[in-house]
């Protein structure tokens, strides 16, 4: 029976590469497999190999020993490839480095040279006009139509239509370029809605008799306008860039100027109503939104269902309840929108009140800033 054969591992001290010899092999020479040095092996009954993992800078290592290998290799050189051992490598330090950098050198190259053909290709196919036997479709182009000077095949009425429109189109123009440059109470006489009662109330907030309008900058700028009956609204923006719906009511005199639409006119100031808190109703033209406040006298939500009231600058805000279950309640119809609703209604603070912004509407005069004619007192 052959005996089993023993090894030992040794560290070479030039590469650090670990490997092993038979246990029988002591002081002989031998082929490191990584540096291809020729080591001295010691007698291992003697020597103590360290862990791989720790190595000491102050032991002195062992002076190699040059000699040029010959072509077939020493004699007394141990084979790696007998007893199962594994196959030597040469060069480990360089062997890594050399084909990965050729590898890395090579598919930039190739990356430049298939980036510069695919650029060349597209720029002779930009150049290069199309084959005679392809079909080219030019792109089409929508133009208006010429102009003509004959007027369009209408029946009478359309024609009659059109032709009123485009008269009140154009007076209501020239009756907003007026009204806007006016510069005294007197001046807005003939051009306002019901005179008699829009004057007084001018001159309440004029005392003095004069007015700044702002002046005319764009009539209809959106070229869109709302029609009610004998009302037809149309969009202004003034000099002073303030954009605003200015309404043409049509009457006995020619069309007029709703004055107290365009102002949003309440019967009471803002601030005077707040201070004062009446328990009468009092007009004001309000922009309403639906909200969920309830507190003071109006904390029972079971009885009243709330709205927040903005005046037309929105420079003033209150509270304004109606009790469930009331014809109020019915004049204001339901909305998810969150756009601005706008009314005329009837307000009035409750007795013994205990907030300055939360008041009773008492009713709907008007679904709109445009009153009802004859207009409220």
């Amino acid at each position: 029976m052959k005996p089993t054969q023993r090894w030992n591992a040794y560290v070479c001290p030039a590469c650090r590469l670990v490997f092993k010899f038979p246990s029988n092999i002591a002081n002989q020479g031998v082929v490191c497999p990584g540096c291809q040095q020729i080591l001295q092996i010691p007698d291992h009954r003697a020597v103590t190999t360290p862990p791989i993992a720790e190595t000491s800078e102050t032991t002195e290592a062992p002076k190699k020993i040059r000699k040029r290998r010959e072509a077939n290799r020493s004699k007394n050189a141990f084979s790696w490839e007998e007893d199962g051992g594994s196959q030597p490598i040469r060069n480990v330090q360089s062997v890594g480095k050399m084909p990965i950098l050729i590898i890395s050198t090579s598919i930039v190259l190739c990356g430049l040279m298939l980036c510069g053909l695919l650029a060349w290709y597209f720029w002779a196919e930009q150049r290069t006009p199309p084959s005679s036997n392809l079909t080219v479709t030019d792109a089409q182009f929508i133009s208006p139509p010429a102009p003509s000077n004959k007027a369009p095949s209408t029946s009478g009425s359309d024609a009659d239509f059109l032709e009123k429109n485009t008269t009140f189109l154009t007076e209501a123009e020239a009756l907003a370029r007026k009204f806007l440059s006016a510069q005294s109470v007197e001046e807005l006489r003939p051009l306002v809605r019901n005179p008699d009662t829009t004057i007084p109330r001018i001159m309440k907030l004029h005392p003095d008799g004069k007015v700044d309008m702002g002046g005319l900058l764009k009539f209809n700028p959106d070229d869109e306008y709302i029609e009610s009956g004998k009302f037809i609204s149309f969009t202004v923006r003034t000099k002073n860039y303030d954009v605003g719906t200015m309404v043409f009511a049509e009457t006995d005199d020619g069309i007029r100027v709703d004055w107290e639409s365009w102002v949003g006119w309440c019967e009471m100031g803002w601030e005077e109503f707040m201070a004062t808190k009446p328990t009468t109703g009092t007009l004001f033209r309000v922009k309403l939104k639906n909200t969920n406040y309830y507190n003071f006298n109006f904390s029972d939500d079971n009885k009243w269902k709330s709205y927040t009231l903005h005046s037309h600058d929105e420079k003033y805000r209150i509270y304004g309840y109606v009790e469930l279950g009331s014809i109020t309640e019915d004049d204001i119809p339901t909305s998810t929108e969150a756009d601005d609703r706008f009314f005329i209604l009837s307000l009035k603070f409750p007795e013994n009140s205990q907030s300055n912004n939360q008041v009773i509407i008492e009713r709907v005069i008007a679904s709109g800033w445009i009153a009802p004619d004859p207009p409220p007192p």
